[in-house]
């Protein structure tokens, strides 16, 4: 029987589980599909706050890819150091050697971002030693600054002060208001109406100086400036702004198709990239240049419209495009309250569908599922 050509997905974030688990069920008796993750463990980062006050916590975030496929998909634990037009290199020996060839590729490779909100570490002992460091530094601190404002930023501060209504918890962000112009006055107003309500002490207008040497892994106290001169101290600092898109990778294949100033990788309506020389390759998530939020149920739609075009090239029929959709929220307080901006008529709600769509669960069942893997007991 001969060997069937390779489908590669590289990164194995939101995005890249979607697809590859929609190519293998769609394309399994004529495709190998080939999933390369350099982590052991899937991070649920939606998720990720919460560990920062929940014991035990950081144990249904760390999913295992074990069972990802239900057919003959293999996931391989590899880092990809050069992309070629046909096949692509990674760090380890594999069954395929270094150079794992394919047919097509998916590249999602998604972001980096600063923890608890992503993770670094390449394994779930070492994932879970970092969210446990925090956790403790959290707890026995008097003084907790959050710098940044954005849905990571409020969401966090929402997890602490709900948790710890005995600590000062600060936030401080450069605009003039929470999040930014793309979204309603009334959702914005709401949102720090219920962080004052936790005490949470808010600073708008003010940026953070960061001292040359940085803050280290902000888990000791320091003593930061403001750009107007305020003295802020605190025993843990979060820093929530800074997504990086991880495209370097996309540069070994070809410089000209990553943004320059934006770092992003150009893609066509059809979630290829943008050059005919490369139209078998696709990309998805927080790494393309769509002009969107960046969030993980929007890599799922990606990757929609990318198993969709694979199967169409296979048949010799017409790709679809992928369409941004409106603007889209979801930002919990704690468990109990927050706010949502539905995506119709820039409707915004409050508490009920903000905890009940999100901020009860955060979502852990459902992607335990979509990894087809069995979540611990709470018992």
């Amino acid at each position: 029987m001969a060997t069937k050509p390779n489908i590669v997905i590289v990164g194995g974030g939101y995005g890249g589980i979607v697809v590859a688990t929609k190519l293998e069920s769609a394309l399994h008796k004529t495709h190998q599909i080939i999933l390369i993750e350099r982590k052991t463990h899937f991070y649920h980062s939606i998720g990720g706050l919460r560990a920062v006050v929940e014991d035990g916590f950081e144990h249904k975030i760390i999913i295992p890819y074990d069972n990802l496929f239900k057919y003959d998909g293999k996931v391989v634990h590899s880092t990809v150091t050069t992309i070629h037009k046909k096949e692509v290199i990674v760090n380890t020996e594999t069954e395929w050697g270094t150079r794992i060839p394919f047919e097509y590729l998916v590249i999602a490779t998604g972001s980096t971002y600063p923890r608890p909100g992503k993770l670094t570490a390449e394994n779930k002992e070492e994932s879970v030693d970092e969210l446990v460091a925090q956790r403790n530094a959290v707890r026995n601190a008097n003084k907790i600054l959050i710098i940044g404002g954005g849905p990571v930023g409020i969401e966090l501060a929402g997890e602490i002060a709900s948790v710890y209504q005995d600590k000062e918890v600060t936030l401080i962000h450069a605009a003039n208001h929470l999040l930014n112009e793309k979204f309603p006055k009334k959702m914005i107003n709401l949102l720090a109406k219920q962080l004052k309500e936790l005490n949470v002490k808010l600073i708008f207008g003010e940026f953070i100086k960061f001292p040359s040497s940085g803050i280290g892994d902000g888990l000791s106290p320091l003593t930061l400036e403001t750009d107007k001169g305020t003295q802020i101290e605190s025993d843990v600092q979060f820093v929530a702004f800074g997504v990086s898109p991880n495209t370097s990778i996309i540069g070994t294949l070809d410089q000209s198709l990553i943004e320059s100033d934006t770092s992003r990788v150009k893609v066509r309506p059809t979630l290829q990239l943008d050059n005919d020389n490369y139209d078998h390759i696709f990309a998805l998530g927080d790494i393309t240049n769509i002009n969107e939020t960046k969030l993980a149920y929007r890599a799922g739609l990606h990757a929609d419209v990318i198993t969709k075009n694979i199967i169409a090239r296979i048949n010799n029929k017409k790709l679809v495009e992928y369409k941004p959709g409106p603007e889209v929220m979801i930002i919990p307080i704690g468990k109990a309250k927050g706010a949502a901006l539905l995506p119709f008529g820039n409707m915004v709600v409050g508490s009920f569908m903000a905890k009940n769509a999100k901020g009860k669960t955060l979502m852990v069942d459902r992607f335990w599922k979509s990894l087809n893997a069995t979540p611990p007991s709470t018992t």
